[in-house]
């Protein structure tokens, strides 16, 4: 055995041993030079890409909570509360980012290139086949953090779903009655998706393997020069590595944010850059032009070996179709930019299909007096639904101004300046609304709100200043809301607890403030004063869920002992009353 073992290391060593036993050999075949150029190593990249991706993912999913009402809340516990929590998330983040932007280059270069040409052309279609897979993964991804752009996205599936018929029933509510819309995307998510990815993939490297890397799409270049895989494999890892380097990077300097809790019938948000070049064409033709321009990018790529009779890859035998290709991808990108300077636009009018189901659901009249009576009401009842939504989105912008100006005091300004640039979107998405009660409030709101952006993106904002400005836009949020309060009495009148519950928020906010400026005693009075604002409805709370009603009281008597301790802990305090508010959004949606 000795003897064994010792001519095993004097014949290489361990190397040896583990390239015997892992069958390493089988990777020294031959591939052409060209094979360790970094065009020819995109599609290693997004496979580096994929299996970070795979990774992170699996660490997301202990923490993450798939249903509506806890998805947002989930994330954000995961980016606050758990170590290393952000960094995760920032790393799936961006890692997704390079493996569309990997595989999208992949696919560009592929076709310049012909190496879809004969005997390639089924690789080629599993490549176009795993690119969309991999749109689909990207997608579904958005809409799991629930915020106003991820409502926004699944919003636009359900209504393509209903032009697609059959073939959208996934994304109705009757394929799986009862299990939210979310859940399912989820599933899509971490599940089948990703195991299509990997079938696919495993088949495309293979025929990779079997059919050879494609020759250069110049004649004279080919100069039959050969280097080992394992030579390749090594250059991937080299460029795999600076690639996770740099997306590390990103994920410290430039965390993903994330907005609020979306609001129902509005569209205030723009889609990832991904998706930008739709949303351009979406904002002149609607949604059935956005599902044309899919299906005909789709049936595009499918045909493509098929179209092109040229004998040879060589582009100089090709030109008409690289020519027509690449015109359509600088469209592409056109129509991308075009979609970044954009407005949001308001496509699905979300707003008003809410106002006339309200409208249908009114009972038959009798006679026509009684019509024209239940016609008005209809009416009224979708001018206030609608007040009510712009109303909801204020308030959802108060509540951001509440996380700036704790980012702010927190010393963390990228975080400050995310939320801002939030902010700007969800409040441009109600800018026609609010011109149209009060230009001027309009005008002073955007301009508040554009100031802050500019000052919190400098690279060292004055705190002061800052929060100066925040004052100055809560003010302008404010004012802008009473303009639509109208609709918010007449709800309130109808519902006091929707009043209460909306005064112990604005209270939380109020406590907030003064445990930031370590206002200790005032924080402690004000919270008093919210245990008995809240002890006054709490019956009615828990007539509807007894759980939430003991969790709100709980932690409400729980931050009124803390508040009274001689010297509490300032991040206990902060922690508490971000439970504490959560409860309280919690049993507003009981009653609204």
């Amino acid at each position: 055995m000795a003897k064994g073992a010792e001519l095993e290391r004097s014949n290489g060593g361990m190397s040896a041993w583990i390239k015997e036993r892992l069958s390493l050999k089988s990777l020294d075949y031959e591939v052409p030079a060209h094979a360790n150029t970094f065009l020819f190593s995109l599609g290693g990249l997004t496979l580096v890409s994929f299996i970070i991706l795979i990774v992170t993912g699996i660490i997301l999913a202990q923490f993450y909570v798939p249903h509506p009402d806890a998805a947002n809340q989930s994330i954000r516990v995961l980016m606050t509360e758990v170590k290393v929590g952000s960094l995760v998330r920032g790393l799936h983040f961006w890692a997704a980012q390079a493996a569309m932007i990997t595989v999208i280059l992949h696919l560009l270069r592929v076709f310049i290139y012909g190496s879809y040409k004969r005997p390639r052309e089924i690789n080629w279609l599993l490549g176009v086949v795993l690119f969309f897979v991999m749109t689909g993964l990207y997608y579904t991804g958005t809409i799991l953090k629930w915020d106003q752009e991820a409502f926004e996205a699944l919003a636009h599936a359900e209504e393509a779903a209903k032009f697609l018929g059959i073939f959208g029933i996934l994304f109705s509510d009757e394929f799986a009655q009862g299990v939210p819309l979310l859940t399912r995307m989820y599933s899509l998510h971490v599940s089948m998706l990703p195991i299509l990815v990997l079938g696919l993939l495993a088949v495309h490297l293979l025929l990779v393997k079997c059919l050879k890397i494609s020759p250069l799409p110049w004649g004279h270049a080919n100069t039959g020069q050969k280097q080992k895989f394992s030579q390749h494999l090594v250059k991937l890892i080299g460029f795999g590595l600076v690639l996770s380097g740099i997306l590390i990077l990103l994920a410290v300097l430039r965390p993903p944010a994330i907005g609020p809790v979306p609001v129902e019938g509005i569209e205030a948000t723009k889609p990832p850059w991904l998706f930008l070049s739709i949303f351009s064409i979406e904002n002149w033709t609607g949604l059935y032009g956005l599902l044309i321009t899919a299906a005909f990018l789709g049936l595009a790529l499918v045909v493509v070996p098929f179209i092109d009779r040229a004998a040879t890859n060589n582009i100089g035998q090709r030109k008409s179709i690289v020519v027509s290709g690449v015109l359509i991808f600088v469209i592409a990108v056109a129509l991308t930019f075009n979609g970044y300077i954009s407005q949001p636009e308001q496509h699905l009018s979300m707003a008003e299909e809410e106002g006339q189901v309200e409208a249908e659901s009114q009972p038959e009249a009798i006679n026509d007096s009684h019509t024209a009576d239940n016609t008005e009401t209809a009416d009224d009842e979708e001018v206030q639904s609608v007040k009510l939504v712009e109303l909801e989105v204020l308030n959802n912008a108060l509540a951001l101004m509440n996380e700036i100006k704790s980012a702010v005091a927190s010393d963390d300004f990228p975080l400050a300046a995310e939320k801002a640039v939030e902010l700007d979107k969800i409040l441009d998405g109600i800018n026609a609304e609010i011109a149209a009660k009060d230009q001027e409030r309009a005008a002073d709101l955007k301009e508040h709100v554009h100031e802050l952006v500019e000052l919190l993106e400098r690279p060292q904002p004055n705190s002061g200043e800052v929060n100066d400005l925040i004052e100055h836009t809560r003010e302008s949020v404010e004012k802008a809301k009473l303009l639509f309060q109208e609709g918010e009495a007449v709800e309130e009148t109808q519902v006091p607890e929707l009043k209460s519950l909306r005064q112990a928020l604005a209270l939380l906010g109020e406590i907030e403030d003064a445990v930031g400026k370590e206002e200790i005693p005032a924080a402690a009075e004000k919270t008093v004063k919210l245990d008995e604002i809240l002890d006054g409805i709490n019956a009615e709370i828990a007539a509807k869920d007894q759980e939430r009603a003991a969790d709100l009281k709980e932690h409400v008597h729980e931050l009124v002992e803390l508040l009274e301790k001689s010297n509490p802990d300032m991040t206990d305090i902060s922690e508490l009353v971000e439970h504490t508010r959560e409860s309280v959004e919690k049993a507003l949606k009981l009653f609204e």
